[in-house]
């Protein structure tokens, strides 16, 4: 299985993304530790979000995950 991922440490959010994220067609809800993100066709879990992830995930987890990307300027 694909998983992509982000960590920005400033907001301190985890993003996991896995393989059959569509971001056009994701269903979210929020749940204790953030969001869940589904696919509505299937109804599988395709992301999820980590608020407080600092205090959630291990501290490895997130040394392996990059940054967000900033869109530049054109």
């Amino acid at each position: 299985m694909k998983i992509d991922g982000h960590y920005d440490s400033e907001a301190d959010i985890a993003w996991l993304r896995f393989e059959g994220y569509d971001p056009g067609t994701v269903v979210a809800e929020e749940v204790e530790t953030g969001l869940r993100e589904f696919d509505p066709t299937t109804g599988r879990v395709v992301g999820l979000e980590y608020w407080q992830a600092s205090q959630r995930l291990p501290r490895d987890l997130l040394a392996m995950l990059p940054p967000p990307k900033v869109p530049t300027a054109a």
